[in-house]
């Protein structure tokens, strides 16, 4: 069990502990690569629970903080929530676990607030029911802008069959467009060939794996906003702030573990890090 005690310890060359419930934080980790190519991450995909979107707060809560355990118990430095799931439900306990001296980042703060700069005037967020259910982007968006003495109309909606989709690699399939298109209408963003919004958050990390078949139905006059590589760039901000980044590169590869072995992982980490990805299968519910 990890305990607060430990944290003396950790410096700038231990490694940056990431999960999700599935293959969609690995857009974050692919990023956080990107962004920050001395680090090492410890990657954890909670596939035995996937989706976390269809599952209560209290159950994403308490399997987050687990994994948070898990994950400061390999020593990491800093947590990424990789989910917004889980960062809607769960980021207050997992931050309460970790304490004052391990940064935690979830995916939709930093979000929030590149988004409340960038002078919107209609903003959609598409997310889980789990995301949307809880109301945060809407709630902590309008504040943002509101605080930057802005205004904008910002609206959810929930795509719950999304996520399935893209776990089993249809990101591309020809089915995805109608039902984004479904999604869009129902919502009342797209009418035809027109589009009502000027920005679309896609809230699920899943979601980034489909950005070209959404930036194709959505046209070129909406901005698809790359939630990763906002996530990535307040990683690095926090991480310099605490003195905790790396000089030198990491030795060893990133790290790859998941609660229950699945094809779509693999094949998945294997397109963003190559086939010689460390992965494991690493049962910690059992």
């Amino acid at each position: 069990m990890f305990s607060r005690s430990s944290r003396s310890s950790l410096g700038s060359e231990a490694p940056i502990g990431i999960f999700d419930s599935g293959i969609g934080g690995l857009t974050v980790a692919d990023a956080l690569s990107r962004a920050l190519p001395l680090e090492q991450l410890r990657y954890f995909g909670d596939t035995a629970h996937m989706p976390y979107g269809d599952r209560s707060p209290d159950l994403v809560r308490a399997w987050s903080v687990r994994i948070a355990e898990h994950l400061l118990e390999q020593g990491c430095k800093a947590l990424v929530i990789a989910c917004n799931s889980a960062s809607a439900s769960a980021a207050s306990a997992v931050r309460d676990v970790a304490g004052d001296g391990i940064p935690v980042i979830d995916v939709i703060a930093p979000v929030v607030a590149a988004v409340s700069r960038q002078g919107r005037r209609h903003i959609g967020v598409i997310g889980t029911r789990a995301t949307v259910g809880s109301g945060i982007y809407g709630r902590t968006l309008r504040a943002a802008i509101e605080e930057a003495e802005g205004t904008a109309e910002v609206e959810e909606w929930a795509t719950p069959l999304l996520a399935p989709l893209i776990e089993e690699g249809w990101q591309d399939h020809p089915l995805m467009e109608p039902v984004l298109l479904s999604y869009l209408e129902a919502a009342g963003w797209s009418h035809g060939t027109d589009c009502v919004l000027d920005a679309l958050i896609p809230g699920c990390t899943h979601y980034t794996l489909a950005m070209p078949m959404l930036q194709r139905v959505l046209g070129n006059g909406v901005e698809v906003i790359d939630g990763p590589g906002i996530v990535a760039e307040s990683v690095r901000f926090r991480l310099g702030e605490q003195g905790l980044l790396r000089s030198v590169p990491a030795q060893g590869n990133h790290q790859f573990s998941v609660s229950d072995l699945t094809p779509s992982f693999g094949a998945s980490a294997s397109r963003f890090f190559g086939d010689g990805i460390d992965l494991k299968h690493d049962p910690i519910w059992a």
